[in-house]
Formats: C-alpha cells, sequence, structure tokens
C-alpha cells in the first residue's frame, strides 16, 4: 500500500501555452535577481553583462519545456489525471536537470573554465544553486497549481475501460474484488474502510475492502473523485442539484445523493459543458 497523501489527484498544466507562461515567468525570475540584487558579486562589470546573466533564464525554462512531452504522455497514460507522487517526481528530475544546465553555463560562459570536476560542481551548488532553491521551488509549484486543472473527461473518453476486467485489492491479503470497471458505480470512504458499490444481475451489490480512497482511485481507471469521502463512475450520472453552499450528484441506480466539493465542481461543470455540446 502506498502513502495515501502521493496518491492524492492534483491540478496539471496541460497546455502548452501555460507551459510556456510558467517557463518564461521562472527564466525572467533568476536573471532579474542577479541582475537588480548583484548577490554572488555580479555587480562586477564584464562584456555584455545583461545579456549573459539572462542567459541563466534559458536554463531554467528550456528544461520546463523539454520535458513537458513526457509529463503529458504520463498525464495520458493515467487517464487524464495527475497525482502527488508524479509531481514530486517531475520537480526533482526537472530541477536537476535546471541546475545542471545553470552549472554548465555557469562553468563554460560565464567562467570561462575547460574542466568540470567535484570541486567545482560543490560550490557551485553549495554557493550558487542552494540559495536560489527556496526562491524557485515555492514559486513554481505556486505556478504549477495556479495555471493547473483538474480535469475531468467526457462519457467517449472513459468507454475504453468498459469492457475490461479489473481486481480491487485491499490492506489485507485475502481481499480482492475482480469485477468490470464499467459495473463500478460509487466509492465511499468509511474510516479504515472503503465500500465499493458496484452493478450485478442481481442488482447493485457493495464490498467492503481495507483501503484508502486514494489507493482504489489508483486501481480504478475510471473513478473520479468528486468529494474527500466519494469516488464515482461518471457514466452513472444523473444530473447535479443544489447551490453553490451546497451541491449533490444523482446517480442512476442510487438512491441517496452523493456530495461534490467545490474543489471538484469546477471540473465536473466543465465536462458536463462538454458533454452538452
Amino acid at each position: 500500500m502506498g502513502i495515501p497523501t502521493l496518491n492524492k489527484t492534483i491540478a496539471y498544466i496541460a497546455l502548452w501555452k501555460h507551459t510556456f507562461l510558467v517557463a518564461g515567468l521562472l527564466g525572467v525570475l533568476l536573471p532579474a535577481l542577479l541582475i537588480f540584487l548583484e548577490p554572488f558579486d555580479t555587480s562586477n562589470e564584464f562584456a555584455y553583462k545583461n545579456l549573459r546573466l539572462s542567459g541563466y533564464g534559458l536554463c531554467l525554462a528550456l528544461p520546463v519545456l523539454l520535458l513537458h512531452p513526457v509529463e503529458n504522455f504520463i498525464y495520458r497514460k493515467q487517464g487524464k489525471r495527475w497525482f502527488v507522487v508524479n509531481e514530486l517526481f517531475y520537480i526533482g528530475i526537472t530541477f536537476l536537470l535546471m541546475i545542471a544546465c545553470c552549472f554548465f553555463y555557469h562553468f563554460y560562459v560565464m567562467s570561462g573554465l575547460t574542466t568540470p570536476n567535484l570541486g567545482s560542481i560543490w560550490n557551485f551548488l553549495k554557493y550558487y544553486g542552494l540559495p536560489f532553491t527556496p526562491i524557485l521551488i515555492p514559486l513554481w509549484l505556486y505556478l504549477r497549481s495556479k495555471y493547473g486543472i483538474i480535469e475531468v473527461p467526457v462519457q467517449g473518453e472513459a468507454a475504453f475501460a468498459k469492457a475490461e476486467n479489473i481486481t480491487l485489492h485491499g490492506e489485507n491479503k485475502s481481499e480482492a474484488l475482480t469485477i468490470a470497471t464499467s459495473d463500478f458505480i460509487y466509492a465511499q470512504s468509511q474510516q479504515n474502510y472503503v465500500a465499493v458499490h458496484y452493478k450485478t444481475e442481481h442488482g447493485i451489490q457493495q464490498e467492503m475492502l481495507r483501503s484508502t480512497l486514494s489507493n482504489m482511485m489508483m486501481q480504478l481507471p475510471n473513478a473520479w473523485q468528486v468529494h474527500r469521502s466519494y469516488l464515482v463512475n461518471l457514466d452513472y450520472l444523473e444530473r447535479v442539484e443544489g447551490n453553490a453552499r451546497k451541491r449533490f450528484m444523482k446517480i442512476t441506480e442510487v438512491a441517496e445523493p452523493i456530495p461534490i466539493s467545490q474543489k471538484y465542481y469546477d471540473a465536473l461543470k466543465k465536462r458536463l459543458s462538454n458533454s452538452s455540446q
């Protein structure tokens, strides 16, 4: 079982225009700090100073742009879902590439040296890389959250899973439930257990599995979170009711309405709008 927090769905930047915007803002920030605040003896005058300092911006922007096709591939592979664990890996790998680009730019272009070694790498990290990390990383995460969205696909995009069977595993080794993905209706978190509701020839059945809602979501390709305690198969959605203070959804063959949290409503509203077009 994974750590539940790492399996939480978060917003993701899928559009290139927003990726270019984030890369551009990061690329402007570092040269601006170097030019206007003049840390690390950048107050010294040298040929084409501002232009050469601006090159550090490309060292931040290029890794963001180069890795975007990779993260988009993973995003689509996961059914247009992006998890905390994906974000941590992406930020870590991309930041390492940024540091590497900045080091080589600093070593060859700014310093005019020819042979890097472990000592020069360590000095760069210690005196240049680490001081900027507390500034760049929080801003980067903020921008990705600001321009990212939690996307809910239209009905046709989830159809690939309808004919497949899937086995859901609980925390205990003996816990396993095999159902058709199209038969999954919704799941509700109940303390240390998740109640999975699914359709059978004899009506709707319920199976209790010792697990977390996040781990169930990782196993169900057509499960979409609408509340901190609920996952639903949107193919069974009939209508959304309520107002801005309290919203619910009505699901086929289920008497009780399922609550919708505001943080997930915007994505659901976009999905309903696309479905009606």
